[in-house]
């Protein structure tokens, strides 16, 4: 990865449903820049495809996801990721534990895009001088402020589709607003 390139893993549990629509929303706002998106799941449930649940919301948010394949956190090597971003804490844990993520650079997505509204970001005429200008700031933040609770984006697996369509939206949104925040980019 050139210095210039920023690279951005999404990890939930199967990569079947949130971290699939995640990826592909910022892959689609990030068009055009030197950003490198990628997913994972914390299990390894071999090549499986999204659920059926993710297919129907990601056609209803205009995204399209039905190519995708599962990829687990055992094959991974997030050493060198610019910024990996779970759904829930455990998503965390295992992408600095299991695939070797840089702590500093690993966050909860609704806990990132917080903490970027509360420091507000700076603008920069690079995106990626901005982006990793934004993240050291948000992680000396996070490192700063007094331990509180994490709100996590639940899984939808099992959820009526009423529960899917809402966890699709908060993904969307979350990842869409994070990209404007990090690049001043939206889809």
């Amino acid at each position: 990865m050139s210095p210039a390139q920023f690279a951005v893993a999404f990890v939930c549990t199967g990569n079947r449903f949130r971290s699939v629509l995640a990826e592909a929303v910022f892959r689609e706002a990030t068009e055009g820049l030197p950003v490198d998106v990628s997913s994972f799941g914390t299990l390894d449930l071999g090549p499986a495809d999204p659920l059926p649940g993710a297919v129907r919301e990601a056609r209803e948010l205009g995204l399209e996801v039905t190519a995708h394949v599962a990829r687990s956190l055992v094959q991974a090597d997030l050493s060198d990721a610019s910024l990996v971003l779970g759904f829930e804490l455990e998503h965390a844990v295992a992408a600095v534990e299991v695939a070797g993520a840089r702590l500093e650079h690993t966050f909860i997505l609704p806990e990132l895009v917080l903490l970027l509204e509360r420091i507000g970001v700076i603008h920069r005429p690079d995106p990626i001088e901005q982006a990793n200008e934004n993240l050291m700031r948000a992680q000396a933040d996070r490192n700063g402020e007094q331990r509180r609770t994490v709100k996590e984006i639940e899984d939808p697996i099992s959820l009526p589709e009423a529960a899917q369509r809402a966890i699709a939206q908060a993904v969307y949104t979350s990842a869409e607003t994070l990209a404007a925040q990090l690049f001043g980019r939206a889809r």
